[in-house]
Formats: C-alpha cells, sequence, structure tokens
C-alpha cells in the first residue's frame, strides 16, 4: 500500500518528500530508485514507533478499538470481554458533586510517577488542595482553600464542601524533596444551595407537588435554610 501511494507521486515530490525526512538523493536518482529509498525509510520509522510504542499509547489504543479490523462493530459478548486497565498512565483528577454538601475526587498517577515518589526518601505524601474559585472566571481565581492529606495507594476522596452557591476545583499536590509539586487540576464544579428558597406555605401547586415527590421530608436535615426564613420575612 506504501508503494502504491508513492508510484502516485510526481518524480518532483518524490524529491521534496526524501528531502524532508533527510533523504541525500543526488539529482541524477531515477525514480524507482527513490521510491525505494522512502519505501524502505517509512518501514523503518514504522518499525520505531512499534518498539517505542509507549504504555499511554498501547492503552489509549485498548480504550478505542470499538471496532475489528475489518472495521464491523465488536458485538455485545466482545465488548464485555473487553477489559479497561487500573490506571491509564496519566496524572488526572477528577470532580464530581455528589449533593451540595459533599463532592467526590479520583485520580490517577502515572507508574513513573509512583516509582518516583516511592523510592524518595523525602517524600512527605500526596495532598488534595480544595480550592473555592471565582465561577465566572475563566483563569483560576481563588477566593479560599483547603487541604486534605492522602496516601500514594488512594485513588478517590469524599469531599465535605464547605459552602454552597460557588465554585470548586481540586488540586493534586505532590509533596516531594521540601517541594509542593503540582500534578494535576480538576474540572471546576459550581455547588448549588443546599436548601430550598421558599418556605412549603410559599410554595406554588407546582412546587408543592415537586417538594412531596423529591422526598426531601424524609432527611434528617432541614431543607430549609436561612435564605429561605429570610424571605419570607420581607
Amino acid at each position: 500500500m506504501i508503494r502504491r501511494r508513492l508510484e502516485e507521486l510526481s518524480l518532483q515530490a518524490l524529491f521534496t518528500l526524501a528531502e524532508q525526512n533527510g533523504l541525500d538523493l543526488g539529482p541524477d536518482t531515477d525514480r524507482s530508485s527513490v521510491i525505494e529509498e522512502l519505501q524502505d525509510l517509512i518501514a523503518e520509522n514504522q518499525e520505531d514507533r512499534e518498539q517505542n510504542n509507549s504504555v499511554t499509547v498501547q492503552i489509549q489504543q485498548k480504550k478505542f478499538a470499538l471496532i475489528n479490523d475489518d472495521d464491523t462493530p465488536l458485538t455485545g459478548e466482545q465488548l464485555d470481554s473487553f477489559e479497561l486497565p487500573d490506571d491509564y498512565e496519566i496524572n488526572k483528577i477528577t470532580l464530581m458533586l455528589r449533593d451540595p454538601r459533599w463532592a467526590f475526587a479520583y485520580w490517577d498517577l502515572s507508574s513513573a510517577k509512583k516509582r518516583e515518589y516511592s523510592e524518595s526518601s523525602r517524600f512527605d505524601g500526596i495532598s488534595l488542595r480544595v480550592i473555592e474559585v471565582e465561577r465566572e472566571k475563566q483563569e483560576i481565581i481563588i477566593r479560599d482553600s483547603f487541604e486534605i492529606p492522602v496516601q500514594l495507594s488512594d485513588s478517590s476522596w469524599y469531599i465535605h464542601i464547605p459552602r454552597q452557591q460557588t465554585s470548586y476545583r481540586i488540586q493534586l499536590i505532590g509533596l516531594n524533596q521540601h517541594r509542593r509539586e503540582l500534578l494535576a487540576v480538576s474540572n471546576r464544579v459550581y455547588v448549588p444551595a443546599a436548601h430550598l428558597p421558599v418556605m412549603p406555605e410559599a410554595m406554588t401547586p407546582q412546587q408543592m407537588a415537586l417538594f412531596e415527590l423529591c422526598g426531601m421530608e424524609y432527611l434528617e436535615v432541614s431543607p430549609f435554610g436561612s435564605d429561605a426564613a429570610q424571605s419570607t420575612q420581607e
């Protein structure tokens, strides 16, 4: 297939391609020789890529290998037998909101980074820096923060949210060699109010119907905050 594509190119295009790939060919080199030189070079480069194919690339190939070689979709049985790895050899952290009081963070650390930390005599652990940020800003403008120490073996954590109606991010911090290393930053999550905006007596019939269906009356916390009480007094 490679040779066929090369044969479709003009001689000038072949010389240009050879020059771009570092081949020093004389102007009198015939067309067939140019094609053979390029074909050998492409084959060598492909072999080098396959030999140097990193674990990350192999994993990505497995993640997205949802079709067979003949372009037919995999069957349900084939998909069920497909095994995803425990990690993806990247430093990444993701933040998910469970409810206005609690969030869940999970992260990956590359095996190289884990090995670096585990072999270091001055490794002091991993920390989750929970930062409250400006909601409307593209850049990270920190309003407040606190840290949660975790173990190198940990990969997830539930986090209590101190304030609502604001946004949060998580920074994954490595403490090594007396330095703080920023490993990853999570997505931004907005935390809504943890209470209803109005008291039951001020609800419309539609709001009352939704309130009865939501199950909040069975919780052990009041669904009405100070904002709602204040709004009824005004």
